[in-house]
């Protein structure tokens, strides 16, 4: 928060939001670093960042707003059904453990998501739990088979 008001400045101008699919602009920063037009899904957005999942075998990549555009993956991606996922249970943020287990955290959402959430990964679905995370979070624990 700025001291002053009306001084502060909004960098999240795209609006993005978690869930959101994404590409890399073709800039010198990203194809310096091997992104440049590199496809994924955002798993955290703040105000001048977003971190984007590129794939399931990486860790996620902390970008500048800027420094993407909204568009959709590719027909038959592998992260669709975990985009989607991320979007039934409006998820606001991601953590990845070891041996296929992954965490969305979220504000709140209907209980009926968690049904069409197991439709959305179908067999890749190992386990699902649902836990209380500190006081205004909950976590939605799922267990991929890899």
């Amino acid at each position: 928060m700025a001291r002053f008001p009306g001084t502060e400045t909004e960098r999240n101008r795209a609006g993005l939001q978690p869930g959101d699919a994404v590409r890399c602009r073709r800039s010198a920063s990203n194809a310096g670093r091997g992104l440049a037009d590199r496809r994924g899904f955002l798993t955290e957005v703040r105000t001048a960042h977003a971190c984007v999942l590129l794939d399931l075998t990486g860790p996620s990549v902390w970008l500048e707003n800027e420094a993407l555009l909204r568009e959709e993956l590719p027909p038959g991606s592998a992260l669709e059904p975990l985009r989607r996922a991320c979007c039934l249970v409006n998820g606001q943020r991601f953590e990845f453990e070891q041996d296929g287990v992954l965490t969305i955290f979220s504000g709140g959402f209907a209980a009926e998501a968690l049904d069409a959430l197991r439709v959305e990964l179908g067999n890749r679905l190992a386990g699902l739990q649902v836990e209380a995370a500190g006081v205004h979070e909950i976590a939605v624990v799922l267990r991929l088979r890899t």
